[in-house]
């Protein structure tokens, strides 16, 4: 399976995090909210991926930072509570 690019990875994860606040705001369930950042976490945490315009930089680096982000993205969604 071909791995996604970012910016494919980036407009899925968007039209997600869009359907999860449509959700939350129809349902009045903040949950929607906390799981939308779970996955976008998850996402980058398992998959990850950057710019082309920073495709320069050492690999390592941008791998470590893109997981970085992605564990900041899921305690981001563990930790808050979001209200509808």
């Amino acid at each position: 399976m071909k791995k996604l690019t970012f910016q494919t990875q980036f407009r899925l994860l968007v039209i997600f995090f869009i359907l999860c606040f449509i959700a939350c705001t129809i349902t009045k369930q903040g949950i929607f909210n906390n799981i939308a950042w779970i996955v976008y976490g998850a996402a980058f945490l398992i998959n990850p991926v950057w710019p082309a315009a920073w495709d320069y930089a050492d690999h390592q680096k941008l791998t470590l930072g893109c997981r970085v982000g992605g564990v900041l993205a899921i305690v981001i969604g563990l930790i808050t509570r979001f209200y509808p």
